[in-house]
Formats: structure tokens, C-alpha cells, sequence
């Protein structure tokens, strides 16, 4: 073979290689641009230090989590009404519906169950977590919890416990049986009837977890639940037995910046009744707003009848979703609170920083809710003033339609480092 002959045979072989590396970085860097295929998230975590699934071993620890955090009632042997947390607890049995809860022997109510043949398990949400506390730090051999906490006992229905009024989820059991494990015992209680707080049941009758905010217990702290995710049976669709890639949430220590940033513009509601105290926890948080020499320039008109809700759902033209919604918040400006001329405007930074709260209340309480703008429109403003029949000098800024979101509204990643100028 002639020599140039070879020359051009590696010149061209070279270009070739070139060819393919450059192309291979180019597919690798559309690759790393990528947020939201799973390919990316692959390459992202190879491409880390991370180490997908790799256990260490923690040896023999109760990392099982959650655990509930019930309190469990009875009476001891002189009929005095005592209460114990209780972590190591859960359903054993569909038929009889059962429940397990396991106490050790010094453990005042372990006596008690024992004798009495019969408990009642307590359910708290999560502002009860320091009588929950209380219960499991003092024991009823040397204090009367009802006395010291300030709680009230109620003699059961159906066994013979009492229950705790204030508690919104109630079970009265039955002693069934029990098993000796080593230091525990575990008590085998079939359930004879359940009692549950009806501002915390949804249309159906059962008990809406969200509404309950039950407490749970994990690592030596109390939590609340968390956030709905998805209804059982949702997601098989998406069983495809392709490897598993696990996607990279973002995650927030903070619950106030978790809000923040996964509050979204809830356009579709679920049939679901907001309550009264719901709309005035919404309330409460506009009315902490910021507001320009503490004027609340500031007047809230609450909307439930479903006449007037759809009524503004024809008349408000980006408002359509009031038809949906079980209620609405109309934010105005008091213009006799405004002030003089000079600050007079400030009643649309203090009403819209109200509306923020207003949002964000929301969110965090699992309910959804949009801003739907009416100021500065003239005929969006004539329709809410003459359906509300709003005084002169209440001026609406926006309807805020208000409900159970359906789940097809997500939150949008609106951050971009280019709006950001640093000086």
C-alpha cells in the first residue's frame, strides 16, 4: 500500500473517532440539560457521589416509620380514668377488626388492660402533641393525667375505658386475648366501635385524614402526616418493569419555604365541603399581612352559596372555576381605611400581600385556591359589586375560588438565575 494511501486511511479513521466524541459529548451535554427524563436523573446520579440503593447496616433498631402516637385509655382497679402513649400500636386483624397494642409490665395500664379487659385507642392531630407528650413521659401510678393536663374522660359506650373528649378519633376495644413477646405484651383489642369528630368527615361520612392531621411519632420527634400523594391503584399504569430510576425532589427542612414553594394555582376542585373554621384560619392569615402604618385597608367578603358562586363563574371572564368551588374569598379595599391621598394607593400592596397569606394558608391545609384578578377592570369590578352588593367605598381587588384540589394542578419551577441582578 502507498504511503500517502495509508496516511489518508489514518487521517480519515481519526476524523471518524472525532466524530463520534464529539457527538457522544454533545448527546451527554443535552443529556445533563434535561430536568425531566429519567434518563437525565440517571446520568445525574451516576455522574454524583451519590451511590444509588446502598444500605449500610444499622443493626437491631425500631427504624420502622412512622409510628402512630395514640393514647390509650382505661380504668384501673379503683375505676380511676387513666391514659398512657402508646407507638407500638396498628391493625392486626380485618375480621374482627382488630388492634395490637403492646405495653410493658411497669406500665401502669398494663395492669389495667389486663384486668379490665378492655381499652380505648385515641386519636390525636397534631396539635394535641403536647398531651401526648404529657401521657407518655408521667405515669398514672404517681399522677392523675386528666387532673394535671386538663382533659376530659369520657366513660366509653360499648367497654369498660373512657376515652378522651377532646381527641378527635375515638376506638373502643375489646380485650380479645394477648401474647407474651419478652419485654413487652401485646394486647389483642377487637374493635367494637369507632367515634370521630364530625368536622374532621368528609362528604362520605369517613374520616378525611387531611381534616384529622393525625400525629405520628419517628426518631425520637412528633410529626404531622404530610402531604397527600395518591389514591391507592393510581399509579399501576405506571408499572412498566423498566428499571427503577428514582426521581430527584426537591426537599425542604423548613415547612414554611415547603408551602412556598409548592403552592400552585388550583383551577379544578373536588365536590368536597370547605368548613367555616377552614375559611377563618384563611382569614386569619390574610389579616397578618403586612400593611402600611398598620392601616388593614382591608374588607373580606365570604362566599358560599352556590347561587352567587355561579353567578360570578358567568360573569368573571378567567373565573370559570368559581363553578367548581366550594367557596370564595373576595379581597377589597376599605377606602375609608386608606388614608389620605398621599398613601391612599398603598390598599393594593397591603390587599395583595393579605391575598399571599391567603394562598399560602391554603396550601398548607391542603386545600386549593387561584387569584382571579377584578381590579383595575371596570366591568370585572361592576359584576362583584353589584352580585355582592358591596358598599361604595369597598373596592374588590380579586375572587379567590377556594377548595379540595383534584391533583391536576402542579406547581410551577418558576426560579431563573438571570432575573437575578447581584450588586
Amino acid at each position: 500500500m502507498q504511503k500517502s494511501k495509508f496516511l489518508n486511511i489514518v487521517l480519515a479513521t481519526a476524523v471518524l473517532v472525532l466524530a463520534i466524541l464529539l457527538a457522544t459529548k454533545k448527546v451527554t451535554t443535552v443529556m445533563k440539560s434535561s430536568k425531566n427524563t429519567t434518563e437525565s436523573v440517571a446520568f445525574n446520579l451516576l455522574d454524583s457521589a451519590y451511590i444509588p440503593f446502598k444500605k449500610r447496616s444499622l443493626g437491631v433498631k425500631a427504624e420502622l416509620h412512622p409510628k402512630p402516637a395514640a393514647v390509650i385509655g382505661t380504668y384501673d382497679k379503683d375505676g380511676r380514668p387513666n391514659i398512657m402513649t402508646a407507638a407500638w400500636i396498628g391493625i392486626c386483624n380485618s375480621n374482627p377488626l382488630s388492634i395490637a397494642v403492646s405495653m410493658r409490665p411497669a406500665t401502669y395500664s398494663y395492669a389495667s388492660v389486663t384486668a379490665s379487659g378492655a381499652f380505648t385507642v385515641n386519636i390525636p392531630s397534631a396539635d394535641l402533641a403536647r398531651y401526648v407528650d404529657y401521657a407518655g413521659r408521667f405515669s398514672g401510678k404517681d399522677v392523675d393525667k386528666f387532673k394535671e393536663t386538663g382533659l376530659t374522660p369520657q366513660r366509653a359506650e360499648f367497654v369498660n375505658a373512657p376515652f378522651i373528649k377532646e381527641f378527635p378519633l375515638v376506638i373502643e376495644c375489646e380485650l380479645t386475648g394477648y401474647h407474651d413477646l419478652g419485654s413487652h405484651r401485646q394486647f389483642i383489642g377487637k374493635v367494637i366501635d369507632v367515634k370521630a369528630d364530625e368536622d374532621i368527615l368528609n362528604a362520605e361520612g369517613r374520616v378525611d385524614v387531611s381534616l384529622l392531621n393525625p400525629l405520628i411519632y419517628g426518631g425520637r420527634n412528633y410529626y404531622e402526616t404530610g402531604a397527600f400523594v395518591a389514591e391507592v391503584g393510581e399509579s399501576l399504569q405506571e408499572i412498566d418493569g423498566k428499571p427503577f430510576v428514582p426521581v430527584q425532589r426537591r426537599t425542604y427542612k423548613n415547612e414554611t419555604l415547603k408551602v412556598i414553594h409548592n403552592r400552585k394555582s388550583v383551577r379544578h376542585f373536588t365536590d368536597q365541603a370547605v368548613t367555616k373554621e377552614q375559611l377563618e384560619l384563611l382569614l386569619q392569615a390574610g389579616m397578618a399581612a403586612p400593611t402600611a402604618v398598620n392601616r388593614q385597608p382591608w374588607a373580606f367578603y365570604v362566599v358560599t352559596r352556590r347561587e352567587t358562586l355561579d353567578t360570578l363563574a358567568l360573569q368573571l371572564p378567567y373565573a370559570k372555576m368559581l363553578a367548581q368551588a366550594q367557596a370564595a374569598i373576595v379581597v377589597c379595599g376599605d377606602m375609608e381605611k386608606a388614608g389620605n391621598m398621599k398613601d391612599k394607593g398603598y390598599w393594593v400592596q397591603d390587599c395583595a400581600a393579605a391575598t399571599q397569606n391567603i394562598l399560602l394558608a391554603a396550601e398548607s391545609i391542603g386545600l386549593g385556591a387561584v387569584w382571579t384578578a377584578v381590579f383595575p377592570y371596570d366591568d370585572r369590578s361592576a359584576s362583584v359589586i353589584n352580585t355582592l352588593k358591596l358598599p361604595a367605598h369597598h373596592v374588590p381587588l380579586n375572587v379567590i375560588p377556594i377548595g379540595y384540589p383534584t391533583g391536576e394542578d402542579l406547581p410551577k419551577d418558576k426560579w431563573k438565575p438571570e432575573n437575578v441582578i447581584w450588586q
